[in-house]
């Protein structure tokens, strides 16, 4: 038996996140966080390493500059370094 309902209507961000949520928890109300990394940097200038998301070195006052996004496992969900071709974490090959 099938249907002609528009389901569009239910398409909103908040609808979408509401159900995954229960997909995920098994619970109603449930908020899925998501995961933001912050990957430490060495400032060009004077070498210090800043782990926060500052936007200038806090040594000597050098612009930081920053990669747009990490890249996650799809198996395991560890991040990449740059350099790496396999998963640390599980041993799959980057895609």
């Amino acid at each position: 038996m099938g249907s002609c309902l528009d389901l569009r209507k239910y398409q909103d961000g908040e609808s979408i996140e509401e159900a995954f949520g229960k997909i995920l928890s098994g619970k109603s109300g449930y908020k899925p966080i998501i995961e933001r990394r912050i990957d430490p940097v060495k400032c060009p200038k004077c070498g210090m390493m800043i782990v926060s998301d500052k936007k200038f070195c806090p040594g000597c006052g050098e612009k930081v500059v920053r990669k747009a996004t990490s890249v996650k496992c799809a198996k395991c969900s560890e991040f990449f370094e740059d350099e790496d071709v396999f998963c640390g974490g599980c041993g799959a090959k980057r895609e």
